[in-house]
């Protein structure tokens, strides 16, 4: 059994888990939901008040999302990553913090709770509807914990609600936000993502353990960092640079970059999966990027996720890596 703990971005994954669009329900359109696309703002402001049932609403759309997610899963036990799955939520859980926002999602599982070497943290999300999830997470990752004596587990403060939307006044702290290169440990500032108070707790609570945080500031409404930018290997990353308000945090400020558009960077394309410093996962849409990262030494392994990506996030989303080697 691979040892429990991630320590990079790129390093060999092991073990991981991949998320679900079962029952999935989006909430009534709000500020915290703008960066999804114009379409799908549309379908949820045909439903004021509720929750909008995603596949009743999207059919076609909703089956091609799950046959992706089921193909991710079996191209990671293809590549020998042992998979989980979460369970579905209890009725209980699907209503908790609907007075907040209504709504459930159990489809991106790496923004909620994240792994930083041996920690497994529940953080903080802007978006109330999707704090549930940490629930059902639980029972797969607590046992992991529990059986290694060196591994922690910490719930970080919650935000306050005191906004229509839920979303209140933070601190915020989003897995989709966070990128791992050994102690170091980069964390995406945004209007729409994680905060400066999320960001600060992060700091204090792993700079014992010899950790340095470096917040990355995001220009715009963009949904997290790794929306923007990805390390591939080591000396190596993928980045929309001008979405990057500070340019490059000082340590990889030398690194090779592969330069992206806005579109692709639209598309999702730095919110891929490594599978080890050689491989990487991304939508074979990308045609010029994969031509880029095979000169780089990079091998990319398509994996077919535009449905995906349709609500808002991608692979990477999808997964949580629960083990995965120093780069």
């Amino acid at each position: 059994m691979a040892a429990f703990g991630s320590y990079s971005e790129f390093g060999p994954l092991r073990e991981v888990v991949v998320g679900s669009a079962q029952n999935l329900h989006l909430p009534p359109f709000g500020k915290d939901l703008s960066h999804y696309n114009s379409e799908l703002r549309e379908a949820l402001l045909r439903t004021p008040g509720e929750a909008l049932d995603v596949e009743a609403a999207f059919p076609e759309l909703y089956a091609r999302t799950v046959s992706q997610i089921e193909n991710v899963a079996a191209l990671y036990e293809k590549a020998g990553v042992k998979v989980h799955r979460p369970r579905a939520y209890t009725r209980e859980e699907r209503e908790h913090l609907g007075v907040l926002q209504q709504g459930w999602s159990q489809l991106y599982p790496a923004d909620p709770v994240f792994v930083i070497g041996k920690h497994y943290m529940e953080i903080s999300i802007r978006r109330a509807y999707r704090r549930k999830e940490a629930f059902p997470l639980r029972e797969i990752v607590l046992p992991l914990v529990e059986a290694d004596p060196e591994a922690h587990y910490v719930a970080m403060p919650q935000s306050a609600p005191w906004t229509p939307s839920g979303e209140g006044p933070g601190p915020f702290l989003e897995g989709g936000d966070l990128l791992i290169h050994g102690t170091d440990v980069f964390v995406g500032i945004g209007e729409l993502c994680s905060d400066r108070a999320g960001a600060a707790w992060l700091s204090r609570y792993l700079g014992r353990w010899g950790y340095k945080v470096h917040p990355v500031p995001i220009k715009g409404p963009i949904l997290h960092a790794l929306g923007i930018m990805c390390l591939l290997r080591e000396g190596l990353l993928m980045a929309h640079l001008p979405a990057l308000a500070d340019g490059l945090p000082e340590p990889l400020k030398n690194w090779d970059v592969i330069e992206i558009t806005e579109e692709e960077m639209n598309g999702h394309a730095t919110v891929g999966v490594s599978l080890d410093p050689k491989r990487y996962m991304i939508d074979p849409r990308f045609t010029r990027i994969m031509e880029l990262l095979e000169q780089n030494g990079v091998e990319p392994v398509p994996t077919p996720c535009d449905a995906i990506g349709y609500w808002g996030g991608a692979i990477r989303c999808i997964t949580l890596p629960l083990s995965r080697e120093a780069a």
